[in-house]
């Protein structure tokens, strides 16, 4: 079944990543470096504030949707859900006005936040509405709904970049106009599954106490992830945060992207079989979850760090590419791990409901990379981020899985990361001999050419039950014929 909702959400994954990797071709190039940085720390304020006061009432619709579907109470769960995301909208717009105030000598900053305090309540309704389809597992309208928004936001962006001399404000000012065409329609979707239900401050006490704790762990995650963007800026300047944010565009996107994929396909089938069976029904959808992830996550990760030169040079835009092209292969291993702590080992934590646990622990690793950026980023100059993050991530991943461990005993199966390492050390060892012919001759050789060496592999050596898969879709093909 996980396969099934795997390939059910291929088009919204294959959607996003071509918005995601547009935006670095195209910003990069239409911004300019300084234009592209300002953007960046734009989308680190935007973050940050959707995080720390909207994200918990998402989390939240998402979490108990089942329960209300189950045991009755759907309407009352998406209009408490409703109102409390309203609610929520005015600490996040007082942190964006907070941000617009401090970024006074940026004009050009201070305009890309007018439009991102425009989008944010539009954003804040369609993100809702996606978080009740995938509950209910409805992945057809997920699946419109989100590449439809994703891909009018872009063009827009595009539209304004190209067209005007908006700067950074251009891509903000295409998520305005797609948020505001999509929130209209999804607001009246969830106004009428909420029909005749009421506020309940019961549900909202427990709505909460879970969704608080864990959006601020995914504040400090983005404060892991993105405040060197703003120490780089004071050490060095916006410049070098355009090249380390168009490295960390080109290959953390990527890896968030596929981690995510699977994430939307596996962590409702682990919550719905938690929920009926307890511990005793996580270890197969659990294991099924995290095989997928390593089979398509961990080659991705390695690919990036073999094709980073050429990739640099066909994604990203020349004024940036030379210093970002260092940061790819580093960004790629951070990002994978990134992508197992939050789409995988944080599952033990919101099944248990024990998100402010995870909230504090992941203090740690946050804390941890600004101290190792302040000290590294003088002496080693944007290398010095590269590295201070791929320290804390795998601090975070040893903390995170070792005490989950606890609470919920999510599988790891040691013989399909074996397997899974062997076949991706064997795809490396064959890019690594193909000609260097630059830009994206060389990126398409070497991604083809690599893909097809490590699914022979993979499945040779049934990694993950690759060959079992394989078997599965022939069998199911010859069924349907």
């Amino acid at each position: 079944m996980i396969w099934r909702h795997l390939f059910g959400y291929l088009p919204v994954n294959v959607i996003q990543g071509l918005v995601s990797f547009g935006a670095v071709y195209a910003f990069t190039r239409l911004l300019g470096d300084d234009g592209y940085g300002s953007y960046a720390l734009v989308l680190t304020i935007m973050s940050a504030s959707h995080t720390t006061t909207l994200t918990w009432t998402e989390a939240a619709a998402y979490r108990f949707a089942g329960e209300a579907q189950s045991k009755g109470g759907m309407n009352d769960h998406i209009r408490t859900s409703i109102y409390l995301a309203l609610f929520s909208l005015i600490p996040a717009l007082l942190i964006v006005a907070c941000g617009w105030m401090a970024s006074e000598n940026n004009p050009n900053m201070q305009a890309a936040i007018i439009w991102l305090a425009l989008s944010m309540p539009c954003l804040s309704i369609i993100q809702m509405s996606l978080e009740i389809h995938k509950a209910r597992q409805q992945v057809s309208r997920f699946a419109k709904v989100s590449i439809a928004h994703a891909l009018t936001g872009f063009c827009g962006g595009l539209y304004f970049a190209s067209q005007t001399d908006a700067g950074a404000a251009a891509p903000f000012m295409g998520l305005a106009l797609s948020g505001v065409i999509f929130a209209s329609v999804q607001g009246l979707f969830l106004w009428k599954e909420s029909k005749d239900g009421s506020f309940q401050m019961v549900r909202a006490k427990r709505y909460f106490a879970y969704g608080m704790p864990l959006a601020l762990a995914l504040l400090l995650e983005i404060a892991l992830s993105a405040s060197d963007r703003f120490l780089i800026a004071y050490f060095i300047d916006n410049a070098a945060v355009g090249a380390y944010a168009a490295g960390y565009g080109v290959s953390d996107q990527s890896i968030r992207l596929l981690c995510m994929w699977g994430a939307m396909a596996g962590a409702p089938l682990l919550m719905e079989s938690y929920e009926k069976h307890g511990l005793n029904g996580i270890e197969e959808p659990g294991k099924a979850m995290i095989r997928m992830l390593m089979l398509i996550a961990f080659p991705a990760a390695t690919g990036l760090a073999m094709v980073a030169e050429p990739l640099a040079q066909f994604m990203i835009g020349e004024e940036l590419r030379d210093q970002a092209k260092h940061t790819i292969p580093w960004i790629a291993l951070a990002g994978l791990m990134n992508g197992l702590v939050i789409y995988y080992f944080s599952e033990s934590f919101q099944l248990a409901r024990k998100t402010a646990l995870r909230a504090s622990l992941m203090l740690i690793p946050a804390i941890l990379n600004v101290i190792l950026n302040i000290i590294l980023l003088p002496k080693m100059g944007l290398m010095g981020a590269v590295y201070a993050t791929v320290i804390c991530y795998g601090v975070a991943l040893i903390i995170i899985m070792g005490v989950g461990r606890r609470f919920i005993p999510l599988p790891v199966p040691m013989k399909d990361i074996v397997l899974i390492a062997i076949a991706c050390a064997g795809m490396a060892s064959i890019v690594y001999i193909l000609p260097q012919i630059g830009g994206f001759p060389e990126l398409m050789l070497k991604a083809i050419v690599g893909g097809i060496i490590y699914g022979v592999l993979a499945i040779v050596l049934n990694a993950a039950g690759a060959k079992d898969l394989i078997k599965a879709l022939k069998d199911r093909k010859n069924a349907t014929q």
